[in-house]
């Protein structure tokens, strides 16, 4: 059981290294060697994380274009989950697009004057 667990934490660092490439033509040969580590291991776990980062190779690999941070992203998404529960009933989509605009506007120019201040 160690040995499994220790090839599991060497991967787990090892793929670490695929965000700090320097651009997704060397990202994509990262994910491949990092994926051929993976065909004599056993970790079925791992089997499954590399197939679905193929399977979503291209959203990965936009990061490299626009390297937007997971947390920035997932507060947009708490923001617009917070925004239907509040207006949930709302029958106009364009109307609920003007309010998730009007709420992203608003916390940018928040956080705008605290810098400021």
């Amino acid at each position: 059981m160690n040995r499994k667990l220790m090839k599991a934490y060497l991967l787990k660092e090892s793929l670490e290294g695929l965000w700090k490439q320097d651009n997704a033509e060397k990202a994509a040969e990262y994910l491949a060697n990092w994926v051929s580590q993976l065909r004599w291991q056993r970790l079925p776990a791992f089997d499954k994380l590399a197939k679905m980062f193929l399977d979503h190779h291209v959203g990965l690999f936009n990061y490299y274009e626009h390297p937007v941070r997971f947390g920035v992203v997932e507060a947009i998404n708490g923001n617009i989950r917070l925004l239907l529960r509040r207006g949930r009933g709302c029958q106009h989509l364009r109307y609920l697009l003007l309010k998730a605009q009007r709420m992203a506007a608003t916390k940018a120019e928040l956080v705008a004057f605290r810098i400021a201040a």
